[in-house]
């Protein structure tokens, strides 16, 4: 274990959460307190609603992505920030026709046990504490309707 990973060290996850469509790829490290990671989201990628008992901050460095959150939602394009503060029912879509890259900082850290590839950046000796890491909780409601009224929203307001 090391406190630094080159990129080609850092391999590959998968997509934890169910999803409607398209598909995300990722690249996770993690601490005793938080996570990083670097998720790419194809187009027509679509989570379902979720949530976590932590606080996330995002960052696009690529393409756009709509991100709702409890009964509301916005489109996040390169170079914009967010926050879902913890528990926030969440999830996002690429209405897009090109990849998504979003940066997520999670904290406290999502368990990286469930997420393939997940590396831990440690000292050596250093023993890591997930105590405090948490899960994933997932729904499998449609947020159709929500979704419909935010879009249809965005689209009056552009008009």
């Amino acid at each position: 274990m090391s406190l630094h990973a080159k990129a080609h060290e850092v391999l590959d996850g998968q997509n934890v959460l169910q999803i409607r469509g398209g598909a995300m790829s990722t690249k996770m490290v993690y601490g005793n307190d938080c996570n990083l990671m670097v998720a790419t989201r194809a187009p027509g990628y679509h989570s379902n609603p979720h949530r976590h008992d932590c606080e996330q901050i995002n960052y696009v460095l690529e393409g756009e992505v709509w991100v709702f959150m409890e009964d509301g939602g916005f489109l996040m394009k390169k170079g914009d920030f967010s926050r879902i503060p913890r528990n926030a029912l969440h999830w996002a879509w690429n209405r897009g026709t090109t990849d998504c890259t979003l940066v997520e900082c999670h904290a406290p850290a999502c368990d990286p046990e469930v997420r393939a590839n997940a590396l831990g950046l440690y000292a050596e000796g250093e023993k890591p504490d997930l105590s405090t890491a948490v899960l994933t909780e997932r729904f499998s409601f449609s947020p159709d309707e929500i979704e419909a009224r935010v879009l249809g929203l965005a689209l009056e307001t552009t008009k």
